[in-house]
Order: C-alpha cells, then structure tokens, then sequence
C-alpha cells in the first residue's frame, strides 16, 4: 500500500450561514478571507493564531464564539500525486468533525456525519499532477434542526449531540465549555492500495490452560494461489501457522506452548507479542499487518442488583484471577481534541505515577487514539471503553441505527486487538437518563441503540471482551423492584464526604465518585482577569469557568457554591482571601478522594474496584480534576498517591471500632511493622503480615473525637506514611494545617 500525507498547504475561509447554504463549488466564488489553516486542527485555532479571536480559555472569550456555530467553514489545499487514480485510490480521513461534503478536483466525492472514526472515500478521479481537495463543513447545530424527533431528550445545550456522532461534550458539559467549533482534526492521507491485500486481522485468546488456543480470523482481497501467514514471539515463546486461503474471510487455531501472558497492573507482567500477518500469493508477499498483541482472557461476573443485606458482585477476572481495579476517569485531553496528542504523553504519565491500574474512557468524549491503547497495553493498565454516548436518551430512528452500527464496527475493527481494552461499555447514564432524568419512568430496555446494535456488532467483530449496556447497567429486575445495580456512580448530595450517602452506599464497584477543589492561585491568574479574580459570590467569570455555558438558567452555575460550601461542611466557615480558599478548598478535596479510596481498599474482597472522577482537566476551570489544565497538581492528587501505591497501611471505623488494614497489590506476602501515633503519641505498635491482593485487619482501638492519626510502617523493602482524619466536622483551619505539618505534608 502507497500512502501519501496530505497535512500541508491549507487554507480555510469562514462564511455566514446564508452565503455557506447557496455556495456553488467554486473556492474564488467564496470573497471571504482566506487564512492558513493547520491540520490536523480546528478552524477556531486557525483564527486565534491569525489573531482574529482571543484566547478562547481566557475570561468568558468562549462565549463571544456562539454566533459563529452557524457558519460553515471551508478547507482547501492542492496536493499533487505521482500519477492518476484507479479503483483502488482512495482519500483517508483519521477525523473530520463533524458533518463534511468532500469536494476533488470540483466533483463532490463523499459525505460525512461522524467525527469519531476515519472516512475512506474513494478517489479514482485524482489526476495526474497538482489536484484541488475542498471539504465544507457544515453547522451542526442548524443541521440538528432540521431532524424532527420530540423522543430524543438532554440536558439543556446537548440535543444537537443526538442527532450527529460529534462529542458530546463540545456542546457544554459541566468539565467543558461549549465550543462547538469543527474541522480536520486528525490526518488526512491519499492511499493507493495493493489489489491483493489484507483488509482485516483479529487475533483472539480462546482457551488458556497449560497453553494457550488463538484463533486468527482475518478478511483479505486475494486471487488464486495465495497463503495466508502469522508469526509472534514475545522473547523466548513463539507461535506460528499458515493456511491456504480458500475464502475472502477465514479463521485459523493457532496452539501456543507455555505462552507468557498479559497482566493488568500489579498483578504480574504485560507481556506482549510482536505478531506479523502476512498474504503470500504466488511465492510472494502481497500485503502484511503488525501489531503487538497480549495473550490473556477477561471475565465481568455481575449481579443484577444489589442491596445493604445482599450485596451484588461485580468482579473482573484476567487470567481466571480476580482483580481489584483502581483507576480514573479518562476525559479528553483538550477541549479541542486535535490538540491531544500534544498533551497526552504527560497525562498519562500522571496515570502511572498516582498509582492507577485502570482508565475509563468516558462517553462523552472521544475514542483515543493508537498511542493511547498502546500505552495502555504496554503497561497493563485495565481500559473500560464506553462507546460515545451519555446522559441522553437517543433517538431510536434508522438512520441512527446505521450510523451507530458503522461507528461500532469501524471502532471495534481498530480496537479489538488490543489486551488493555478489557470492557465494551454501551453509554455513559443513558439507562439512567431513561428511568429517572427525561424518561418518566421509562424502561432503559427499550434502547435498542445499546440493547440490540451494539451488541449484535459485537457478537460479529469481537467476543472477547465483555460488554455491559450501560454505567451504571439497571438490568430488568433493578427496573422492576426499584433496586440499584452493584456498580454506581456516587455523585449524590454532595455534602460532607464521609456522610451517611458516601458511607453506607451499597455498591460493589464504583465508575464515577468525585469532589471539588479549587486550582491554585497561580493557575487560576492565567484564565480569570485580574479584576474577577475574586470574589467567587456572583462572578460571571467563576460561573463560565464552572463551565457554565451562560448564566442563566445553566445545570452547571451551582457548582462554584458547591465548592463554598463543600469548605464550609468541613471548617465552618467560608474564607475570605483567594488563597485560602483555594488552600482550604484543596484540602477538603484531598481529604474526600482519599477517604473515597481507602473505604474500598479497606473492604477488598467485599468490594471490587474504585474509578474516581476524575484526574486532569481538559481547559482552565474549577473542576473536580485533581490536576489542573496547566498540569499543576492539586493537594488531592498527593494524596490519591499514597492511597494507591501497591502496599498501604490505612484505616477506617466499622461498627464503632476504629480498624487498621493492611492493604496489598503485591503478588507476594510481606512481613511489616508498624506504629500508629497520635499528636506524637503512640496509641498502636506491631508486627504483621500483608497478605498478597487482600486487605488484613492488623488492630482496632478505640476512635472517638477529632483525632489525626499517623501510620507508619517497614518492611524489608523500606518505609511508608500514611494518615487518617477520624471524627465529625467541624475542623479547625489552624489545627489540621498543623497535623499536616508533622505529618511532613507541608
């Protein structure tokens, strides 16, 4: 296959609705300005590098962009090709956001609606020399419009969403601002492809007993003659076979003696294989596909429901072992995803150092690219992969069948050979929009979007991986009986974090749980003008940066009094100063995600996993992120580090006793010593053992009263610290930053 990049020399210009509509396919018809354009990009950027647009994350300068959702914007370049196009000459789209007509040499050649997978369009009219590509985006937000479907229901701002696969989240979300911008976000290549060739390979572990069964199904374009071939070793072990090809698609067992196996994060190592699938036709190579792959199964054994007296299961296996996850909400990188790319490295360094295992893709953002999954498979870290749906209920029409299903399949081909991904998610809260926010009671089985097209694509493409409907999934009897599934999301109330909703909550695995906190001072100067820095009652700039896509009105505007009083459960008062209130702020974040944590921790075995919410945010705002957009760490994010590392010593209060755990993801036991002192008094010293993947009750004392515990331990590897803030607010400012300071916190 010959591929050609075809990312240099764009132009953009940007037409008012009317003009963009009665446009006749002539680029100097358009008497718009013409701007260089960068792709991948997104055409908001091209005016803000032009100077035409301030800094969209400054102040409330994303506001200023409404009147400009309903322009359409056009990008053309020329490029030039070697020779002329035949059949097999086609243009590639990574991504194009969102709705696009596809214009070569003045002949439209495709149409687009999905900003979410690539877009192969056949260019047998490229010439020979210089040839003239145009792509008109158009608005989404009047394309919606023009779809009449009163079943489909949102959150306020987000019904565009429903009717075009664009992200959710660019039309206002309470992580993003609405910026419902466009443009050729990933790359764009001309392909000339090898007649004989390998369409698609899916390599998929079977069986793992003392070795392991694979199976190869592959689809080729192949004449007569022709073998196909696939070879893999991962150091030592290799595997092999080779078939006549009899078919366009086939499926061939592959046999591997003693296979070194792929492991989720602290439970043994991501081995990967370096595999290579190869079309032979007459003696010679026709075409090949390489990859890495990981030789492992995955199992979810849920429950239907789930109570205080009976609680529910929710327990993921790798390997036929049981696994305790420990992960984060994985939401875009940048509000303007062709940005990614350049910040994603240093996020998912983040990943790995607080301690994570697991990421889940949320729904209302995009599915990552092959770095992503890469890294993931390269470092064992458990990827829960929702398809791109959330907080809705869709609509159930024809036509958004057809595109969800080519969305699923093309999703699931690029995808699917991956170890890491280890749970197809249908939607983030749509069963739940159904039953309680849009639906009137309705019945979130009568989504055939998840309950028919998703899984039916899958059954097909995949099969090697579970799938679950929903997050949270309310299965027929949870709808019938009123009853709650085993795996939540528990935002609730909101109040004090170790109240009686956050303590006595009956789940057994949690994908969304989070809290507030305040950026630092330094950060927060970089996006709020001078002038609003503070006060927080009242400030528009506050509100946007909530994000609050205006203020009136808006599901989001409660969120910066949120924070005022997430402060005020726990010292009392509300502060006055800028600086401390992002100090104090801080601190009750931190405090909330690491009782969050250690609770669960605490019960491994009753419970089986923790996703909190969420780790980085992806524009300048006052978030729930325990890393700001800048990538300056919150007080939070310290925290979450110590509570995830592989082997702590935590407490917690059960019954009245208050319990010191021993907590490991270490795959071997380990002996440990340890003390427990309070205001620099020892109230607890001993010796124990840390059992492998299990939390062990050391000791129980007495807890009464606001106290701030100090945990100190050896082992044979070295040393470690944690702390644990028992008793009820109120706590004093003064006080608790004084125990932190002996704890060596500050």
């Amino acid at each position: 296959m010959e591929q050609k990049s075809i990312t240099d020399g764009w132009e953009i210009k940007v037409v008012p609705r009317e003009r963009g509509e009665a446009w006749d396919g002539s680029w100097t018809s358009l008497t718009e300005r013409s701007l260089p354009a960068t792709v991948p990009g997104d055409w908001i950027l091209d005016y803000v590098r032009a100077g035409l647009f301030p800094d969209p994350y400054f102040g409330d300068n994303f506001v200023k962009l409404y009147p400009y959702e309903r322009y359409h914007v056009f990008y053309r370049t020329v490029f030039y090709a070697e020779r002329g196009g035949d059949e097999e000459t086609f243009l590639l789209f990574d991504g194009i956001d969102t709705i696009a007509d596809i214009y070569l040499n003045g002949k439209k050649i495709g149409h687009t609606e999905n900003m979410f997978v690539e877009h192969q369009i056949k260019a047998s009219g490229t010439r020979k020399g210089e040839n003239e590509l145009i792509v008109h985006l158009l608005p989404v937000v009047t394309e919606a419009e023009k779809i009449k479907d009163p079943s489909a229901k949102a959150f306020k701002y987000n019904v565009p969403a429903l009717y075009f696969r664009k992200a959710t989240h660019t039309f206002g979300w309470d992580i993003c601002p609405r910026i419902v911008g466009g443009g050729i976000w990933k790359e764009v290549f001309l392909v000339r492809k090898n007649k004989q060739r390998i369409e698609n390979v899916f390599l998929r572990t079977r069986e793992i007993k003392r070795n392991a069964t694979l199976s190869l199904r592959y689809a080729v374009q192949a004449g007569e003659d022709c073998e196909i071939a696939v070879e893999g070793r991962c150091g030592e072990s290799t595997f092999s076979a080779r078939e006549k090809v009899t078919s366009d698609c086939g499926e061939m067992e592959i046999m591997v003696s003693s296979p070194k196996l792929w492991w989720v994060r602290g439970y043994g190592q991501p081995d990967l294989y370096d595999v290579t699938v190869t079309l032979i036709c007459k003696g010679e190579v026709a075409d090949e596909k390489v990859f890495r792959y990981g030789i492992r199964t995955v199992e979810l054994i849920a429950g239907s429901v789930t109570t205080k007296e009976k609680r529910g299961r929710f327990d993921f296996f790798i390997n036929g072992k049981m696994i305790y996850i420990k992960g984060t909400n994985w939401v875009p990188c940048d509000a303007f995803h062709s940005r990614d790319k350049e910040r994603m490295p240093a996020i998912l360094d983040l990943v790995w150092d607080c301690g994570c295992n697991a990421l889940r893709v949320w729904g209302g953002g995009v599915y990552e690219s092959d770095y992503f999954y890469d890294w993931c498979d390269e470092r064992g870290i458990f990827v829960w992969q929702d398809f791109m749906m959330a907080c809705a209920i869709y609509p159930q029409t024809d036509r958004m069948k057809s595109q969800l299903s080519d969305e699923v399949r093309k999703v699931t081909r690029r995808l699917r050979n991956h170890p890491s991904l280890c749970l197809w998610a249908g939607d983030n809260e749509c069963d739940v929009a159904y039953r309680k926010w849009f639906g009137g009671g309705l019945d979130p089985a009568d989504n055939r979007l998840t309950r028919e097209v998703i899984p039916g694509v899958l059954r097909t493409e995949d099969g090697s991986r579970p799938y679950l409907p929903s997050s949270p999934y309310l299965s027929p009897e949870a709808v019938k009986n009123g009853l709650s599934a085993p795996e939540q999301h528990l935002w609730g109330p909101r109040k004090y974090f170790k109240g009686k909703f956050y303590r006595n909550n009956t789940a057994t695995f949690v994908s969304e749980i989070g809290y507030h906190g305040c950026p630092s001072v330094r950060s927060i100067k970089r996006f709020i003008p001078e002038e609003k820095l503070w006060n927080y009652k009242g400030n528009a700039m506050w509100l946007y940066h909530a994000s609050s896509p205006d203020l009136f009105d808006s599901p989001y505007t409660y969120r910066i009094g949120l924070m005022a009083r997430q402060i005020g459960y726990f010292f009392g008062y509300k502060p006055r100063s800028l600086e401390r209130f992002s100090e104090m702020s801080q601190i009750t974040q931190a405090e909330a995600k690491k009782y969050f944590i250690e609770s669960f921790r605490c019960r491994m075995g009753e419970r089986s996993g923790l996703i909190w919410w969420n780790l980085i945010d992806c524009w300048p705002q006052f978030s729930d992120a325990v890393v700001d957009y800048y990538f300056c760490k919150k007080l939070a994010y310290r925290y979450i580090t110590v509570s995830q590392q592989p082997l702590c010593l935590m407490m917690d209060k059960f019954n009245g006793k208050l319990t010191l755990f021993a907590v490991s993801d270490l795959d071997e036991d380990r002996e440990i010593e340890y003390t427990v002192t309070v205001s620099g008094r020892e109230v607890a010293k001993g010796k124990g053992v840390a059992r492998a993947h299990r939390s062990i009750a050391l000791c129980s004392m007495k807890g009464r009263g606001r106290k701030f515990f100090v945990i100190r331990w050896k082992t044979p590897e070295g040393e470690g610290k944690n702390h644990f803030l028992l008793g009820r607010p109120l706590f004093a400012e003064k006080w608790y930053k004084e125990q932190m300071r002996i704890f060596g916190e500050k």
